[in-house]
């Protein structure tokens, strides 16, 4: 009887213990406003890293004299280092959650988008250009997969062999094939303007906008945004999605769970494949042509670096697939502040990204390591406090007087 009374009239006390049990990380967030801080930061900081270079873009812009708007905004998300390196950049995202690594993403760009404008030069056909993308890229993508995961071959020196192997092999294309289909005698693929899907492609979509009120839109920045929420859904709702991150996190323990780590692993390059398929299209429908010997250098380290500036860890298993966005824009927008700078030098514009890349990437990584410096320490003291108090149900004796 002393239990049920006790139960049926401290129905809020029962709830109080049970509920930590099932959503502890939820109430400390709740009752501490300094841990809910540093939650948004740990979890979120790729906004706040955006927002500032983006204030410090507009600063740049005001400073130069002119008014800083839409347009500047717009330029950001139609850039090339947003769409088309944000759109390898997902991929990229997947290989570096898992733990992997891919270079080859910039040459195999180039290799495809040579395929993509040469099936546009000779068919005309739109379906067929998007099909010969993807299609290229799947089998980039999955050629590393094989060697990495059948072949048990370190990412890293498969992915840097097939960067030479790709671009070399555009190269030669270009320099052997008929000027009719390569679209250009200047060593480079072009896009022919003769064709019925050019003005389709490279007028309406390529350079094309979406006009809302006062706002316009670039149609290739919705693709690349309906990739962006289609892969943030796939990381977080799926299946799939968990078992790339439990193979990043600890390879042995999800196999051991019951995880195809090979597949997952495998998959990823050819998911990445897939999307430099994607990024190929909107190169040709962006900028209209490719030429093997420059396009798409350092594209593999513009998408490592979206990825990081995105917060995922290259040590692998965390990070948000959400963060590729902001990454991507975050350094478009770095790129931007350089080029609005009349006094700053060229020839130094990689060290200013560098750096600039190197204090965010500090800022991420120390201001967690501190926030949890002095979370242990506040409990540590309360830990302390608590040894010093009496225990629950002990009365103390004030002293007798003599």
């Amino acid at each position: 009887m002393t239990d049920e009374r006790n139960i049926t009239e401290t129905p809020q006390a029962v709830t109080e213990v049970t509920a930590p049990t099932q959503t502890k990380g939820k109430i400390k967030k709740k009752k501490n406003g300094k841990s809910i801080v540093s939650y948004i930061w740990s979890t979120y900081s790729f906004v706040f890293v955006f927002a500032a270079i983006l204030i410090a873009y507009a600063f740049t812009i005001n400073h130069n004299g002119k008014t800083f708007n839409w347009g500047h905004i717009a330029s950001i998300l139609s850039s090339q280092y947003t769409v088309i390196v944000g759109t390898m950049a997902l991929g990229m995202a997947l290989v570096i959650i898992t733990g992997q690594i891919d270079l080859s993403v910039g040459s195999a760009l180039v290799l495809c988008t040579s395929a993509t404008i040469a099936v546009f030069n000779i068919t005309g056909s739109v379906p067929l250009m998007i099909l010969a993308a993807l299609g290229a890229g799947f089998l980039c993508g999955l050629i590393n997969g094989l060697f990495v995961g059948l072949a048990k071959m370190p990412p890293f020196i498969v992915t840097l062999g097939t960067m030479l192997i790709y671009r070399s092999i555009a190269l030669y294309l270009v320099r052997r094939i008929d000027p009719a289909i390569t679209g250009s005698s200047s060593s480079q693929f072009a896009m022919l303007r003769d064709k019925a899907g050019y003005d389709l492609l490279r007028k309406s979509f390529g350079t094309g906008s979406l006009r809302i009120g006062d706002f316009s839109i670039p149609y290739i920045t919705m693709l690349f945004l309906v990739v962006v929420v289609f892969f943030v859904f796939i990381s977080k709702k799926t299946k799939y999605g968990k078992s790339v991150y439990a193979t990043g996190s600890n390879e042995r323990s999800a196999h051991l769970a019951g995880i195809n780590t090979l597949f997952v692993k495998i998959s990823v390059f050819a998911i990445t494949g897939l999307l430099v398929g994607v990024a190929s299209f909107i190169q040709a429908c962006k900028i209209g042509n490719v030429t093997p010997a420059q396009s798409g250098q350092t594209y593999e380290m513009y998408a490592i670096a979206a990825v990081v500036l995105g917060g995922i860890s290259m040590m692998g298993g965390r990070g948000n697939m959400l963060g590729v966005l902001f990454g991507a824009l975050s350094y478009t927008a770095i790129n931007f502040i350089i080029v609005s700078v009349p006094s700053f030098n060229i020839d130094i514009q990689n060290t200013f990204q560098g750096l600039v890349l190197i204090l965010v990437i500090l800022v991420q990584t120390v201001g967690p390591a501190i926030s949890e410096k002095f979370s242990r320490r506040k409990i540590k003291a309360k830990s302390g406090e608590a040894a010093l108090l009496p225990p629950e149900g002990t009365q103390t004796v004030p002293p007798v007087a003599e």
